[in-house]
């Protein structure tokens, strides 16, 4: 177990709403949540963008530059950088897997 050093104007604003200690196992699960959805979101709204971006999602574009010659001189004429795209793309999809997975967690606890 790990103890963590609290300022005394927070313990004392802590005991206003019950024990400190249960106060802060009550918050922090709430906290790490919050911050986790708002990672989830960030990666949602990158991954989106990228679908908006590219007309599909991920898997077909994947799927159609190695498979549609055509697709893939369209995507290379329309987005010269296509590459570092796929690749932020990919990043974001892992992070967004990664978080998502920490919240499951988080979660059932």
């Amino acid at each position: 177990m790990q103890t963590i050093a609290l300022e005394n104007e927070g313990i004392e604003t802590a005991r206003f709403f019950g024990d400190v200690e249960g106060v802060v196992k009550t918050a922090l699960p709430a906290y790490l949540i919050e911050q986790t959805q708002s990672r989830i979101d960030k990666a949602a709204s990158r991954i989106n963008a990228y679908a908006q971006k590219y007309a599909c999602d991920h898997d077909t574009v994947k799927r159609s530059l190695q498979t549609d010659a055509t697709f893939l001189a369209k995507v290379e004429t329309q987005n010269p950088l296509w590459e570092e795209d796929a690749m932020e793309w990919e990043y974001w999809l892992e992070e967004y897997r990664s978080w998502r997975n920490r919240l499951e967690t988080i979660s059932r606890r």
